[in-house]
């Protein structure tokens, strides 16, 4: 009897120690499906079960520094993401890499997932941090080293953000151009052009851009030299008027004085477009049979005339003779002018 009753003894206690055992078990299988779950606070909790359960349970033990490790990155990476969206861009890189070290020593399904999640945090406060650097940019000098950076990370996002960089450098290309192009700064406007396609080698707006400055160059260039050639043609016909037609008669008068002398008054213009000094008058005097009874010359006073200046002159005939009859109809002739031009 006393064999048959500790063997029954230690048949009970086998088997309860072996349903303590399947339940720590249990409790530490669920524990591991909810932590690959993702829900770790629950999975905390199964693995506490397990070693209450079972208090000489390393595994439990392990499982459950792991998953407690596991909640801190998290919320570590929750930091990291609140400060991202306050634009602390820093600080927020600083935490995903705190993270990253703090579950560098572990491995496995759980951590797997966490790794990714810490590359993708550590992605996303960069491609952040691109957007946040691109704005307010005004110059494509500005915007190159911003372009670097997003180029340089392989991702989707930071290709994305190169893109709408690449475009941005467009826009100021086309805009610094059609500045350039208002003054006719065309060397100008092509240096913008090649520095967007530099970046941009093959957009369409930037090469027909550039085409159109070469043509406009050239149209430009022609219609300057078309200038010249007329400036020169218009100087060459001035200094022309200049040198033989710089003076211009507009009235002369002739009268017979109580002397019987022949008083002669005039007036002149210059057309000259620049001062004329020391004007003379070369006249002659004509009988009433149209004969040259006299002849001399004049000076116009003032002695200076700017353009569109007017002079006088007056002169008289002294020695015309008692017994001439006709004065009246005796008349002067200016022959030509002469002059100096300053």
């Amino acid at each position: 009897m006393i064999f048959l009753f500790l063997g029954s003894g230690l048949t009970g206690y086998y088997l309860y120690e072996e349903s303590v055992t399947k339940a720590a078990i249990r409790s530490f299988e669920q524990g591991e499906k909810l932590a690959i779950e993702g829900d770790l606070k629950a999975a905390q909790q199964k693995f506490e079960e397990a070693k209450q359960k079972r208090s000489r349970f390393p595994a439990a033990e392990t499982n459950e520094s792991m998953v407690s490790t596991a909640m801190k990155v998290n919320d570590t990476l929750s930091k990291a993401n609140k400060a991202r969206r306050n634009d602390n861009f820093t600080e927020a890189m600083e935490l995903v890499n705190n993270a990253e070290q703090s579950s560098a020593p572990y491995d496995g399904p759980l951590f797997t997932t966490i790794q990714e999640e810490i590359v993708s945090a550590r992605t996303t406060v960069m491609v952040s941090e691109l957007k946040f650097d691109m704005k307010g940019k005004e110059s494509i000098d500005d915007l190159k080293p911003v372009l670097t950076r997003a180029e340089t990370l392989q991702v989707d996002e930071a290709q994305e953000v190169a893109g709408q960089i690449r475009n941005q450098i467009v826009d100021f290309s086309i805009n610094e151009v059609n500045n350039y192009l208002k003054d006719n700064h065309f060397s100008k406007a092509l240096d913008s052009v090649e520095e967007g396609l530099q970046i941009n080698k093959e957009n369409e707006k930037l090469l027909n851009l550039k085409t159109v400055i070469e043509k406009r160059r050239t149209a430009f260039e022609e219609e300057q030299q078309k200038r010249i050639e007329h400036a020169m043609v218009a100087a060459a016909k001035e200094e022309e008027m200049n040198q033989t037609s710089a003076i211009e008669l507009i009235d002369l008068e002739t009268t017979v004085t109580d002397y019987n002398e022949l008083k002669v008054t005039g007036s002149v213009k210059s057309k000259a477009t620049v001062p004329v000094n020391s004007i003379g008058a070369s006249y002659r005097v004509l009988d009433a049979d149209g004969k040259q009874f006299d002849k001399g010359e004049v000076y116009i006073n003032p002695d200076e005339l700017y353009p569109d200046d007017t002079g006088k002159f007056d002169f008289m005939i002294y020695d015309v003779g008692k017994d001439e009859k006709n004065l009246d109809q005796f008349t002067v002739e200016v022959d030509h002018f002469t002059w100096y031009l300053n």
